[in-house]
C-alpha cells in the first residue's frame, strides 16, 4: 500500500529528512539547521559526521531523528570503511543511516558484492533505520529495479533516489519504477532536486514515504498556505 497523502503541513514535516551537507557548513550553520528543525518537527535531520556528536546533544530529547550520511558521496569506499563509519555513527548517537551502495560495483554485475555489503551494514546497524542510495541518475532502468530489489532482499529500511550530487535526483517515474520493484516491501525515499512543494506531493503520491530535501522549511511553509486554502 502506498503511503496516505499528508492532509496537513505537520504531516508533511514528519516525512521529511532535512539535511544539511554542503562541504562548507559551519557550526553556525548547524545549529540554525537543528533549531529549524525542532521547530517543524522534520523525521529526521542529516550531516556530515564530524557534526553527530554535537548535534546528539543538541536534540537528543526531541523526537527528530539524527542521521549521519556513510560513503557520501560516491559510495565507492571498501565496504569496511563503511562498517567503521557505521561504528562511529552508533558511538556519535546517530539513528538513521543513509549509506550510498558501490554503484560501480553495481553496474559491472557484481551483484554478489553489492549484496553483501549492504547485509553487513544492516546487520552493523541493527535496531536503526539504514537506507541505500543507489543514484538513480546513473542507472539503467534494469539496474534500478536489481539494485531495489537486492536492497529490499539484503534487509535495508529504505532504497533511496540519490545523493542529489549528479545533475539529475529524484523523478516520479524513478519512485513509481522503485516501489513496484520491493512491491511495497520497504519504504522508498526520493531525493535530490526536491525543492517545491508540489515536487514533494507528487514523489509521495508515486510512492515515497520520506522526502530528503535541503529546504525542508521552505517546502513547509508552502504548505501550510496551500493546506489552508483547502
Amino acid at each position: 500500500m502506498k503511503p496516505r497523502m499528508p492532509q496537513s503541513a505537520k504531516e508533511l514535516a514528519v516525512m521529511i529528512d532535512a539535511a544539511m551537507l554542503r562541504p562548507e557548513t559551519t557550526r553556525q550553520d548547524v545549529h540554525r539547521f537543528l533549531e529549524e528543525a525542532l521547530c517543524y518537527n522534520f523525521a529526521t535531520v542529516f550531516l556530515h559526521p564530524s557534526w553527530i556528536g554535537e548535534a546528539h546533544q543538541l536534540i537528543k530529547d526531541s523526537p527528530v531523528g539524527l542521521g549521519v550520511v556513510i560513503a557520501y558521496p560516491h559510495g565507492a569506499h571498501l565496504s569496511e570503511t563503511k562498517l567503521a563509519e557505521i561504528n562511529q555513527g552508533l558511538e556519535l548517537g546517530a539513528d538513521e543511516f543513509d549509506m550510498v551502495a558501490n554503484i560501480g560495483r553495481l553496474r559491472s554485475g557484481d551483484y554478489l558484492y553489492v549484496a553483501d555489503e549492504i547485509e553487513r551494514c544492516r546487520r552493523r546497524c541493527e535496531g536503526k533505520i539504514l537506507k541505500v542510495i543507489i543514484e538513480t541518475a546513473l542507472l539503467s532502468n534494469e539496474e534500478k529495479e536489481t539494485a531495489a530489489r537486492i536492497t529490499a532482499d539484503a534487509g535495508a529500511d529504505f532504497v533511496k533516489t540519490s545523493t542529489g550530487i549528479t545533475a539529475q535526483g529524484a523523478t516520479t517515474d524513478d519512485v513509481t519504477l522503485l516501489y513496484d520493484a520491493v512491491a511495497g516491501s520497504i519504504g522508498i525515499k526520493a531525493s535530490g532536486g526536491i525543492r517545491k512543494l508540489e515536487q514533494a506531493l507528487a514523489m509521495i503520491e508515486a510512492g515515497a514515504s520520506r522526502i530528503g530535501a535541503s529546504v525542508g522549511r521552505a517546502i513547509v511553509e508552502e504548505a501550510k498556505l496551500y493546506f489552508a486554502a483547502q
